[in-house]
This record gives C-alpha cells, structure tokens and sequence, in this order.
C-alpha cells in the first residue's frame, strides 16, 4: 500500500467548485512534498477537452491548473477510459497527459492508496 493520497476527481468541472477544489487540493498536497495522485472519472475528465467557452457559466478555466502538475513534479493524472469515451467528444484527444486506465486497472489503482478523498 502507496503512502500516496488519492485525489479522485468525478465531479463535473462546469456545474459546482468541486473540480478547482480538488486540484487545489492535489497542488497544496505536492507544495509540502507529499506525494499525492490525481485520478478523474465521470464528467471531471471534460477536464481535459481543449478550451472550452465557460464565459457565460461565470467560472474560471480551473484545467489550467493541470498544466503546474510537471511544476511541482506530480505525476499525470489517472484517467478512467470509459468516462474518456462517454463524455469526451471525438476524437477524443485530451488536451493535458494522462494515464488512461480500465475499469479493472481503476479498481486495482484504488487498493493501492492508504487514502481516498473523493469531489
């Protein structure tokens, strides 16, 4: 079992704060060395499209906090392949680097965290 702390993403990044949360969350975590893994599932991976136009939703663009992850020397984030498919319009190119994992790969990743924090 990883010493590591899980931040595990499945909030939409578009209809509350949890999404600028988390990864605030993720960048506090690494600023006092500690290691700490991102994992987006759901309708957070819509994270990772391009820019989208969030103007008229009065919130601010929080992805572009995945690009300080190469910063503050954290790994990419873990994403859930299936959640790429379903909300991820084609073709289906994230915009930041990410490890996509199965369902499976998703279920063994989880046992190997000591903590577990969900948004």
């Amino acid at each position: 079992m990883s010493e590591a702390t899980l931040i595990w993403l499945q909030s939409s990044p578009y209809n509350s704060s949890a999404a600028r949360e988390a990864l605030d969350y993720t960048l506090a975590l690494a600023a006092v060395d500690s290691p700490v893994q991102l994992l987006l599932s759901g309708p957070a991976v819509c994270l990772l499209q391009a820019a989208a136009d969030i103007s008229a939703l009065q919130l601010k663009d929080c992805s572009k906090l995945l690009g300080l992850f190469e910063l503050y020397e954290l790994p990419v984030p873990l994403v859930c392949q299936h959640s790429l498919a379903l909300y991820l319009p084609e073709p289906r190119q994230p915009s930041y680097p990410c490890t996509l994992l199965s369902k499976v790969q998703m279920t063994e990743q989880l046992a190997c965290f000591r903590q577990i924090i969900t948004f």
